[in-house]
Order: structure tokens, then C-alpha cells, then sequence
């Protein structure tokens, strides 16, 4: 404390630092249409107090964005980020198989989940990574370099929390 702050002050900023990254991890694991469904999420993540004109702060604060998926409904998603992107066992558990061909690297995942993903591995960037594209089901991931292939494959697995 610098004799400015109390000691709720120090609390809240925790909270609301807390919150945004909560919220950044709901909608990196997530496709949501409405902040209602973003607030109910929070809400079953603990903030019970947080309000509707709180999640449109977060999401102007995130820079996300609204936007349309593979079926053509409009979704929260995120644009841009100054943090490394959070992955756990549930984008894991999306990915059906990894494998390569010695051209190009592919991620088999589940459908509609493959946008998702991509995008998960373009927002980690690698030195072994070229780009990505996406369609439903499947990722054609570019090796910077085909005879570093292997390289690749792994930085790719590393992003998605698979290594």
C-alpha cells in the first residue's frame, strides 16, 4: 500500500485483474453469442457480482470483437492479444490427431472446432510456423521450413497444450 490505497482498493484491483483473464480464457475455450452467456459463465466461475455493462467493459478492454463461425452465427471472439494465449486439457480434448506429411502439418480436430484452434496457434507465434488455414475439421499448419517438419509439428503441439 502507498498510504493512497486501502486495502479493499488493493482487493478490487486483484478481482478486476482477475476477471479479465477469466474472461479472456472463457472465450479462447469457448464460442459465445450473447454477454449474457459470458456473464453466466463468470458467474459459474465466481463472480457472482458482476453485471452486464461490466462484461461489455471486459470485452472493449480485450478488444474482442463479434464475429461470424464456420456456421455462419455470429460469435465473441478475440482479435488480438499481449499475453501468451492460455490452452488447457479442454482445446486439448478438441484435437482428434496431429501428423504430417513431410509438407505440410495437419490438425485433425472436432468439427467446428478448427477455426478455434488456428487461431489459438497463430495468436502463439513460433519461429517453426509459417501460418495456418482452417476449415471446419481440419488445420493445414505451414512449416517455415519442410525439412524441419518435425520442428514444426512439435512447436505445434506445444501451443495447444499437447506436449
Amino acid at each position: 500500500m502507498n498510504g493512497h490505497e486501502s486495502p479493499h482498493g488493493i482487493i478490487s484491483h486483484y478481482c478486476e485483474k482477475n476477471m479479465t483473464a477469466v474472461c479472456k480464457q472463457l472465450l479462447q475455450m469457448h464460442h459465445f453469442s450473447t454477454q449474457d452467456h459470458i456473464r453466466d459463465a463468470l458467474i459459474k466461475e465466481g463472480f457472482d457480482d458482476i453485471s452486464q455493462s461490466t462484461v461489455s467493459r471486459l470485452l472493449t478492454k480485450l478488444k474482442i470483437v463479434k464475429a461470424p463461425n464456420v456456421y455462419g452465427k455470429r460469435v465473441y471472439c478475440v482479435t488480438e492479444t499481449t499475453n501468451p494465449t492460455y490452452t488447457d486439457s479442454e482445446i486439448a480434448s478438441q484435437i482428434e490427431f496431429v501428423t504430417h506429411n513431410k509438407l505440410v502439418i495437419v490438425v485433425k480436430t472436432h468439427p467446428g472446432s478448427a477455426q478455434l484452434i488456428a487461431r489459438i496457434i497463430d495468436l502463439n507465434p513460433h519461429q517453426e510456423i509459417l501460418g495456418t488455414i482452417a476449415g471446419n475439421d481440419t488445420i493445414m499448419v505451414a512449416p517455415r521450413n519442410i525439412d524441419r517438419i518435425r520442428d514444426c509439428e512439435q512447436a505445434v503441439c506445444l501451443s495447444l497444450g499437447m506436449i
